[in-house]
Protein backbone atom coordinates (compact mmCIF):
# COMPACT_ATOMS: atom_id res chain seq x y z
CA UNK A 1 0.00 0.00 0.00
CA UNK A 2 1.41 3.59 -0.89
CA UNK A 3 1.70 6.30 1.27
CA UNK A 4 -0.93 8.07 -0.78
CA UNK A 5 -3.38 5.42 -0.65
CA UNK A 6 -2.68 5.41 3.48
CA UNK A 7 -3.55 8.78 3.43
CA UNK A 8 -6.79 8.55 1.67
CA UNK A 9 -7.86 5.94 3.60
CA UNK A 10 -6.98 8.17 7.15
CA UNK A 11 -8.63 10.88 5.76
CA UNK A 12 -11.55 8.48 4.64
CA UNK A 13 -12.17 7.21 8.15
CA UNK A 14 -11.66 10.55 9.43
CA UNK A 15 -14.54 11.90 7.39
CA UNK A 16 -16.83 8.76 8.49
CA UNK A 17 -16.28 9.25 12.23
CA UNK A 18 -17.09 12.84 11.63
CA UNK A 19 -20.55 11.97 9.91
CA UNK A 20 -21.20 9.09 12.59
CA UNK A 21 -20.78 11.56 15.22
CA UNK A 22 -22.70 13.94 13.53
CA UNK A 23 -25.17 11.19 12.55
CA UNK A 24 -25.36 10.47 16.53
CA UNK A 25 -25.37 13.65 17.60
CA UNK A 26 -28.84 14.18 15.40
CA UNK A 27 -30.27 10.77 17.08
CA UNK A 28 -30.03 11.64 20.18
CA UNK A 29 -30.83 14.97 20.12
CA UNK A 30 -34.29 14.09 18.35
CA UNK A 31 -35.10 11.09 20.50
CA UNK A 32 -34.62 13.89 23.69
CA UNK A 33 -37.08 16.35 21.62
CA UNK A 34 -39.79 13.86 21.76
CA UNK A 35 -40.03 14.99 25.52
CA UNK A 36 -41.73 18.22 25.23
CA UNK A 37 -45.04 18.95 26.66
CA UNK A 38 -48.27 19.16 25.17
CA UNK A 39 -49.65 22.61 24.71
CA UNK A 40 -52.30 21.82 27.39
CA UNK A 41 -52.03 18.99 30.30
CA UNK A 42 -53.65 16.35 30.49
CA UNK A 43 -55.39 16.48 33.79
CA UNK A 44 -55.27 14.22 36.48
CA UNK A 45 -58.52 15.10 37.73
CA UNK A 46 -60.97 16.66 35.68
CA UNK A 47 -63.76 18.94 37.60
CA UNK A 48 -66.65 18.74 35.35
CA UNK A 49 -68.82 21.47 37.28
CA UNK A 50 -68.58 23.18 40.00
CA UNK A 51 -69.89 22.11 43.75
CA UNK A 52 -73.10 23.34 44.95
CA UNK A 53 -71.04 26.08 47.81
CA UNK A 54 -74.65 27.95 48.46
CA UNK A 55 -75.48 24.85 50.27
CA UNK A 56 -72.98 25.62 53.13
CA UNK A 57 -73.88 27.11 55.84
CA UNK A 58 -70.95 28.41 57.19
CA UNK A 59 -69.01 31.39 55.68
CA UNK A 60 -65.90 30.33 56.79
CA UNK A 61 -66.04 26.65 55.49
CA UNK A 62 -67.57 27.86 52.10
CA UNK A 63 -64.70 30.01 51.19
CA UNK A 64 -62.12 26.90 52.49
CA UNK A 65 -63.88 24.81 50.45
CA UNK A 66 -63.72 26.97 47.50
CA UNK A 67 -60.24 27.66 47.66
CA UNK A 68 -59.31 23.91 48.59
CA UNK A 69 -61.41 22.55 45.02
CA UNK A 70 -60.11 25.20 43.04
CA UNK A 71 -56.19 25.07 44.11
CA UNK A 72 -55.30 21.97 42.98
CA UNK A 73 -56.60 22.45 39.39
CA UNK A 74 -54.65 26.07 39.19
CA UNK A 75 -51.43 24.41 40.62
CA UNK A 76 -51.35 21.74 38.02
CA UNK A 77 -52.10 24.25 35.12
CA UNK A 78 -49.46 26.43 36.72
CA UNK A 79 -46.99 23.26 36.59
CA UNK A 80 -47.59 22.81 33.32
CA UNK A 81 -47.17 26.19 32.14
CA UNK A 82 -43.34 25.88 33.79
CA UNK A 83 -42.80 22.65 32.01
CA UNK A 84 -43.31 24.60 29.17
CA UNK A 85 -41.23 27.77 30.14
CA UNK A 86 -38.47 25.68 30.54
CA UNK A 87 -38.61 23.63 27.14
CA UNK A 88 -38.58 27.12 25.48
CA UNK A 89 -35.43 28.04 27.22
CA UNK A 90 -33.59 24.78 26.71
CA UNK A 91 -34.50 25.33 22.95
CA UNK A 92 -33.24 28.64 22.81
CA UNK A 93 -29.98 27.76 24.50
CA UNK A 94 -29.86 25.08 21.63
CA UNK A 95 -27.77 26.16 18.53
CA UNK A 96 -29.86 23.99 16.10
CA UNK A 97 -32.88 22.28 16.49
CA UNK A 98 -34.27 19.53 15.35
CA UNK A 99 -37.44 19.09 13.13
CA UNK A 100 -39.65 17.70 16.03
CA UNK A 101 -38.82 20.66 18.28
CA UNK A 102 -38.78 22.87 15.39
CA UNK A 103 -42.95 22.07 14.65
CA UNK A 104 -43.26 22.14 18.70
CA UNK A 105 -42.02 25.85 18.92
CA UNK A 106 -44.34 27.16 15.90
CA UNK A 107 -47.02 25.23 17.52
CA UNK A 108 -46.25 27.09 21.13
CA UNK A 109 -45.99 30.49 19.18
CA UNK A 110 -48.77 30.33 17.28
CA UNK A 111 -50.80 29.39 20.79
CA UNK A 112 -49.33 32.57 21.90
CA UNK A 113 -49.77 34.55 19.41
CA UNK A 114 -46.78 35.48 18.80
CA UNK A 115 -45.79 38.08 15.39
CA UNK A 116 -44.37 35.76 12.83
CA UNK A 117 -42.57 38.29 10.97
CA UNK A 118 -40.36 39.32 13.89
CA UNK A 119 -36.55 38.56 14.36
CA UNK A 120 -36.45 34.95 16.49
CA UNK A 121 -34.76 36.30 19.18
CA UNK A 122 -37.52 38.67 20.08
CA UNK A 123 -39.99 36.56 19.22
CA UNK A 124 -38.50 34.04 22.42
CA UNK A 125 -38.17 37.15 24.27
CA UNK A 126 -41.82 37.42 24.02
CA UNK A 127 -43.28 33.78 24.28
CA UNK A 128 -41.27 33.75 27.78
CA UNK A 129 -43.37 36.33 29.03
CA UNK A 130 -46.14 34.89 28.09
CA UNK A 131 -45.57 31.65 28.95
CA UNK A 132 -45.31 32.20 32.84
CA UNK A 133 -47.21 31.37 35.62
CA UNK A 134 -50.03 33.79 37.67
CA UNK A 135 -50.13 33.44 41.34
CA UNK A 136 -52.91 30.95 43.03
CA UNK A 137 -53.62 34.13 45.18
CA UNK A 138 -54.61 35.95 42.24
CA UNK A 139 -56.49 33.17 40.32
CA UNK A 140 -58.61 32.33 43.57
CA UNK A 141 -59.53 35.90 44.04
CA UNK A 142 -60.73 36.81 40.73
CA UNK A 143 -62.56 32.96 40.47
CA UNK A 144 -64.31 34.20 44.03
CA UNK A 145 -65.11 37.70 42.67
CA UNK A 146 -66.25 37.10 38.86
CA UNK A 147 -68.11 33.72 39.79
CA UNK A 148 -69.85 34.98 43.50
CA UNK A 149 -68.58 32.06 44.75
CA UNK A 150 -69.49 29.62 42.04
CA UNK A 151 -72.94 30.46 42.28
CA UNK A 152 -72.91 32.47 38.95
CA UNK A 153 -75.42 31.75 36.58
CA UNK A 154 -72.66 31.63 33.99
CA UNK A 155 -70.69 29.63 36.01
CA UNK A 156 -73.60 27.24 36.45
CA UNK A 157 -74.40 26.41 33.36
CA UNK A 158 -71.32 26.98 31.57
CA UNK A 159 -68.45 26.59 33.67
CA UNK A 160 -67.07 30.08 33.55
CA UNK A 161 -65.62 31.21 36.55
CA UNK A 162 -63.84 34.19 35.13
CA UNK A 163 -66.72 35.86 33.34
CA UNK A 164 -64.74 35.32 29.71
CA UNK A 165 -66.53 36.33 26.55
CA UNK A 166 -66.64 34.62 23.36
CA UNK A 167 -68.09 36.23 20.16
CA UNK A 168 -69.45 33.03 18.04
CA UNK A 169 -72.75 32.45 18.25
CA UNK A 170 -74.02 29.39 20.90
CA UNK A 171 -70.24 29.60 22.12
CA UNK A 172 -71.65 29.82 25.29
CA UNK A 173 -74.59 31.62 27.63
CA UNK A 174 -76.05 35.05 26.58
CA UNK A 175 -75.89 37.68 29.13
CA UNK A 176 -78.85 38.79 30.43
CA UNK A 177 -77.69 42.35 30.90
CA UNK A 178 -76.00 42.63 27.33
CA UNK A 179 -76.67 45.35 25.38
CA UNK A 180 -78.90 45.81 22.26
CA UNK A 181 -76.61 45.15 19.41
CA UNK A 182 -73.76 43.16 21.27
CA UNK A 183 -73.17 39.48 19.92
CA UNK A 184 -70.84 38.77 22.54
CA UNK A 185 -71.45 35.90 24.75
CA UNK A 186 -70.07 34.03 28.63
CA UNK A 187 -67.98 31.46 27.04
CA UNK A 188 -68.87 27.75 27.96
CA UNK A 189 -66.47 25.54 29.02
CA UNK A 190 -66.43 21.23 29.26
CA UNK A 191 -64.60 21.69 32.95
CA UNK A 192 -64.04 23.91 35.31
CA UNK A 193 -60.11 22.98 34.70
CA UNK A 194 -60.98 24.45 30.90
CA UNK A 195 -62.17 27.59 32.51
CA UNK A 196 -58.97 28.45 34.48
CA UNK A 197 -56.66 27.27 31.51
CA UNK A 198 -58.45 29.82 29.27
CA UNK A 199 -58.28 32.55 31.74
CA UNK A 200 -54.51 32.03 32.20
CA UNK A 201 -53.76 32.26 28.89
CA UNK A 202 -56.22 35.34 28.26
CA UNK A 203 -53.83 36.76 31.35
CA UNK A 204 -50.81 35.55 29.14
CA UNK A 205 -51.59 36.59 25.45
CA UNK A 206 -54.27 39.55 25.44
CA UNK A 207 -53.14 42.84 25.04
CA UNK A 208 -54.83 44.46 28.09
CA UNK A 209 -52.70 42.57 30.37
CA UNK A 210 -49.59 43.97 28.72
CA UNK A 211 -48.08 45.78 31.89
CA UNK A 212 -48.84 42.52 33.93
CA UNK A 213 -46.01 40.58 31.90
CA UNK A 214 -44.18 42.88 32.35
CA UNK A 215 -44.51 43.60 35.70
CA UNK A 216 -44.16 39.68 36.40
CA UNK A 217 -40.68 39.27 34.25
CA UNK A 218 -39.36 42.54 36.02
CA UNK A 219 -40.24 40.65 38.78
CA UNK A 220 -38.60 37.45 37.91
CA UNK A 221 -35.24 38.93 36.44
CA UNK A 222 -35.16 40.87 39.87
CA UNK A 223 -35.43 37.77 41.97
CA UNK A 224 -37.97 38.96 43.40
CA UNK A 225 -41.31 37.24 44.10
CA UNK A 226 -44.33 36.98 42.16
CA UNK A 227 -46.96 37.74 44.20
CA UNK A 228 -50.77 38.35 43.50
CA UNK A 229 -50.44 41.81 45.18
CA UNK A 230 -47.75 43.21 43.00
CA UNK A 231 -49.26 41.65 39.44
CA UNK A 232 -53.23 42.96 40.76
CA UNK A 233 -52.23 46.71 40.46
CA UNK A 234 -51.90 45.87 36.51
CA UNK A 235 -55.32 44.39 36.35
CA UNK A 236 -57.50 48.18 35.90
CA UNK A 237 -58.41 46.94 32.19
CA UNK A 238 -59.77 43.87 33.45
CA UNK A 239 -62.80 45.49 34.92
CA UNK A 240 -65.30 48.24 34.01
CA UNK A 241 -64.65 49.00 37.55
CA UNK A 242 -60.92 50.40 36.84
CA UNK A 243 -58.48 51.28 40.10
CA UNK A 244 -61.89 50.32 42.19
CA UNK A 245 -61.75 46.58 40.87
CA UNK A 246 -57.74 46.62 41.73
CA UNK A 247 -58.46 47.88 45.31
CA UNK A 248 -60.82 45.14 45.68
CA UNK A 249 -58.72 42.23 44.32
CA UNK A 250 -55.78 43.49 46.65
CA UNK A 251 -57.93 43.48 49.47
CA UNK A 252 -59.77 40.38 48.82
CA UNK A 253 -56.41 38.35 48.74
CA UNK A 254 -55.18 40.45 52.11
CA UNK A 255 -58.21 39.67 54.17
CA UNK A 256 -58.72 36.20 53.24
CA UNK A 257 -54.88 35.20 53.59
CA UNK A 258 -54.53 34.06 49.93
CA UNK A 259 -50.69 34.10 49.86
CA UNK A 260 -50.58 30.86 51.72
CA UNK A 261 -51.64 29.37 48.57
CA UNK A 262 -48.72 31.05 46.51
CA UNK A 263 -46.44 29.38 49.52
CA UNK A 264 -47.95 26.16 48.90
CA UNK A 265 -47.03 26.36 45.30
CA UNK A 266 -43.55 27.50 45.80
CA UNK A 267 -43.00 25.04 48.32
CA UNK A 268 -44.73 22.29 45.69
CA UNK A 269 -41.69 23.39 43.21
CA UNK A 270 -39.00 22.73 45.81
CA UNK A 271 -39.97 19.47 46.37
CA UNK A 272 -40.44 18.52 42.80
CA UNK A 273 -37.31 19.83 42.00
CA UNK A 274 -35.41 17.47 44.59
CA UNK A 275 -37.23 14.31 43.58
Amino acid sequence: MTKLTIKKSWAFMAVLLVVTALALHAYLTERSSTGLPNINPAPEVTLRSMPNFTAIQDVKEKKERFFNTLYPLIEEENRHLLKKRAAIIKLREQEVLTSHQSKWLNKIMSHYAIDETLPLENKYEILLRRVDYIPPSLVLTQAAIESGWGSSRFTRKANNLFGQWCFEKGCGVVPSSRDKGKQHELASFKSVNGSIRAYLKNLNTHFAYIELRKTRAYLREADIPITGLALAKTLTRYSEEGDAYVDKVSAFIKFNKLSRFNTSFEQSLVASNNE
